[in-house]
C-alpha cells in the first residue's frame, strides 16, 4: 500500500506539470516516463492527450552525438496536417516539451484564424475550404455570421426594419453553395470540413429565422445576446466568446 500511495504520488505530480496527463491511465503514464529518453515513445498516447490530434510530425535534427527530436507539425486522424510556425524541441522533461507543444499549437492557430478570416471573402470557397484547417474555418464563419447579425441589429435601430431578412438571404445563399459543394467532387477530407461547416451555418440560419420572428432590433435585445457570438478584437488580435454578460478568450 506504501509503495502504491508513494506511486500515485510522484504521477500526481507528473500530472500537475501536464494536466492532460490526467486523460490517460497510469499505465499508459509510466509507460511514456519509462521511455523519457524516446520522445518518439509518446506518440500512441498523442490522441489520448489532445482531442483530434493522432500524431506529432517528428524529426531528427543536429549533428552527430548532439541529434535532438523537434516536433514541427500535428495530424489529425482525417490525415489533416497543420504545420507548428514555431518548432519545439523534445528534450528533457516529458512534460515540460508537451506543454510547449500545447502552447505551440495554440498559437500556430491563433496566428493563422484572421488569415483564414481575411482570406474567406478574397478566395473561391471550395480552394479556401481546401487550403485551410477544419478548425479555422468553422471559426471564421463564426467570426463572419456574428459581424453579419451585428451589422443587421444596427441597421434595424437605423430604420431599416428588412436588414435581417437580407442577412437571412445571403445566410441561405451561403448554405446553397455548400451543399452544391458537397455534391461535387471533393476529397475525403474536404468533405467531411463542408459537412461540418454545413451543420454550423444550418443553425445559424434558425438562429437568424428565430430573431426574426421575435422580432429582435437590436444588439442588447436578450434573444442576439444569449447567442453563443464570435469577435475577432483587433487590439489584442483574438478571438472573443461572448454569451449573455460573459466573455472569454477563444482557447483553441
Amino acid at each position: 500500500d506504501r509503495i502504491q500511495k508513494s506511486l500515485d504520488e510522484y504521477l500526481e505530480t507528473k500530472r500537475q506539470a501536464f494536466p492532460r496527463f490526467y486523460f490517460i491511465s497510469n499505465d499508459d503514464l509510466l509507460e511514456i516516463l519509462g521511455q523519457a529518453r524516446d520522445p518518439t515513445a509518446v506518440q500512441p498516447h498523442v490522441r489520448k492527450c489532445f482531442e483530434a490530434i493522432k500524431s506529432l510530425e517528428m524529426k531528427e535534427v543536429g549533428k552527430e552525438g548532439k541529434r535532438v527530436h523537434e516536433v514541427s507539425a500535428m495530424h489529425s486522424p482525417e490525415k489533416e496536417t497543420v504545420p507548428l510556425t514555431t518548432t519545439v524541441v523534445a528534450a528533457g522533461a516529458v512534460a515540460a516539451w508537451l506543454l510547449a507543444v500545447e502552447t505551440a499549437m495554440c498559437s500556430t492557430l491563433s496566428s493563422l484564424l484572421f488569415r483564414c478570416y481575411s482570406e474567406m471573402r478574397k478566395t473561391k470557397r471550395e480552394r479556401w475550404v481546401r487550403e485551410w484547417a477544419g478548425q479555422l474555418t468553422l471559426t471564421s464563419g463564426q467570426i463572419a455570421w456574428t459581424v453579419e447579425c451585428t451589422k443587421a441589429l444596427h441597421a434595424i435601430a437605423d430604420g431599416q426594419k428588412s436588414a435581417m431578412r437580407a442577412a437571412k438571404k445571403k445566410q441561405v445563399s451561403l448554405l446553397t453553395k455548400l451543399c452544391d459543394m458537397v455534391r461535387g467532387n471533393l476529397g475525403k477530407l474536404d468533405r467531411k470540413k463542408v459537412t461540418a461547416i454545413i451543420t454550423i451555418e444550418v443553425h445559424a440560419r434558425e438562429v437568424i429565422d428565430k430573431m426574426i420572428k421575435n422580432g429582435c432590433n437590436s444588439v442588447t435585445d436578450f434573444e442576439w445576446l444569449l447567442q453563443l457570438r464570435f469577435y475577432w478584437e483587433a487590439s489584442s488580435e483574438r478571438c472573443q466568446v461572448r454569451q449573455t454578460n460573459t466573455a472569454h478568450l477563444y482557447g483553441y
